[in-house]
């Protein structure tokens, strides 16, 4: 009888054990009671590391979050990795040496910053806003890739006027979405963001947004035939190994197009030609709405100038390339005009090799440098099936002293 009295009384405290261990896994903080407004949201986002509290055990919910903070914060919550190899700074206002360099650099394409000429200002001490959430949000879901801005949603807003006209569509996209409300009439664009409004925020947007993609199915009745697999997807490569350019439909291309050293580049005696195009041969009447091209730019003294090119139709084609201090998405209408229609650009200072990556989603462009995403355009119409390799005249002018050469090609089909 004891014996049995003693086994009861083990697993009695036991199971008494069990939820303190429970309990002490949810972060809790002295001036953040279960009360408070924010209290599921502010602890779900400090249990997630998205938002710390600090050493003497308070969260501090009305505080006004600085813009640096904000930059570290969107790093936990985009899941960014790090790395702390060498990074090109891009503001001048957050040097190496500060705190948040890394951060401001990584999480980039979440954020916005400032510019003066040719001077790019992060202004990491200054208040983060509620039109800096919203971008960042947007950003973050890639709502501005899937829902088209609709810029009436801002015209209710009695301060529309106070909104940031480069950040408008995106401010619609969140409010089309319900990621984020106006008040009494008005949206605050430039209220000043708390920790406690920005852990709300971020929790809607990642948390309760997970189960977005749910649907509900009907399962298949017993016998019935099982969905057949996905045809294979599109996926070619060239490393450039053949100097016969076997993968190339090089009749068909603008420049002539040759191998040196595994790598590709191009020239031309014809002084009115100033682009280079050199077409992939597939199956173009597959006609793929969605996928990716990718390509090492290599520079040797040159300025870049050379990238891929896409949504080619009768000599015209959208191209992306890297130059000095900058990577472009345009159009070339004229392979003998050395005009581009610029669409949209970000600041990017050109290393020796730059990954290149290109990523079509029906209309929207998402451009990726390095691994890292930098900037989307919507709107971009897939007019036509060509693309491949491209180069400008510059690019290879003072070959082979200073040219710019190309490898590691990829074209695959994504979902």
């Amino acid at each position: 009888m004891k014996r049995a009295l003693a086994v009861f009384l083990s697993v009695l405290m036991f199971l008494m054990i069990i939820p303190v261990v429970g309990a002490a896994s949810t972060p809790s903080f002295s001036d953040v009671p279960r009360s408070h407004w924010a209290y599921k949201e502010i602890t779900e986002m400090a249990a997630k590391g998205i938002i710390k509290g600090y050493d003497n055990g308070t969260f501090r919910p009305n505080n006004e979050v600085t813009r640096a903070e904000f930059a570290k914060i969107m790093i936990a919550a985009a899941d960014v990795d790090i790395n702390k190899r060498y990074v090109d700074q891009t503001f001048k206002d957050v040097p190496r040496h500060h705190w948040a360099f890394l951060y401001v650099e990584y999480a980039k394409p979440y954020l916005t910053g400032y510019k003066s000429g040719s001077t790019y200002t992060y202004k990491p001490d200054q208040a983060a806003v509620r039109e800096d959430i919203a971008v960042a949000l947007v950003r973050l879901l890639r709502y501005d890739q899937k829902y088209k801005a609709d810029l009436n949603q801002l015209k209710k807003f009695r301060d529309y006027d106070d909104i940031s006209s480069a950040l408008r569509p995106y401010i619609a996209i969140a409010i089309q979405t319900d990621l984020m409300k106006g008040y009494n009439g008005n949206f605050r664009p430039q209220d000043p963001i708390t920790r406690a409004e920005a852990a709300s925020l971020l929790y809607r947007a990642i948390l309760d947004r997970d189960d977005d993609d749910e649907i509900k199915i009907v399962f298949p009745t017993p016998g019935q035939p099982q969905p057949q697999p996905e045809p294979e997807r599109i996926n070619i490569s060239d490393s450039f190994s053949d100097s016969k350019l076997k993968n190339w439909n090089t009749d068909k291309a603008t420049g002539k197009w040759e191998v040196a050293s595994k790598q590709v580049t191009a020239e031309s005696d014809d002084d009115d030609l100033d682009h280079y195009f050199l077409p992939l041969n597939w199956n173009e009447s597959d006609k793929v709405k969605k996928y990716e091209l990718s390509v090492d730019v290599n520079v040797v003294g040159s300025e870049g100038l050379g990238g891929l090119y896409f949504n080619g139709k009768d000599g015209k084609a959208n191209v992306v390339f890297v130059q000095k201090d900058r990577v472009v998405l345009g159009k070339v209408n004229d392979v003998e005009e050395d005009d581009i229609d610029i669409i949209t650009s970000s600041s990017y200072k050109l290393k020796s090799s730059n990954r290149l990556k290109v990523e079509v989603n029906e209309n929207t462009v998402s451009i990726y440098l390095n691994d890292q995403y930098l900037f989307g355009q919507q709107y971009v119409k897939q007019e036509g099936t060509k693309l491949g390799l491209y180069l400008q005249e510059e690019a290879t002018e003072n070959a082979p002293r200073k040219t710019t050469y190309l490898d590691n090609f990829s074209f695959k089909e994504t979902k």
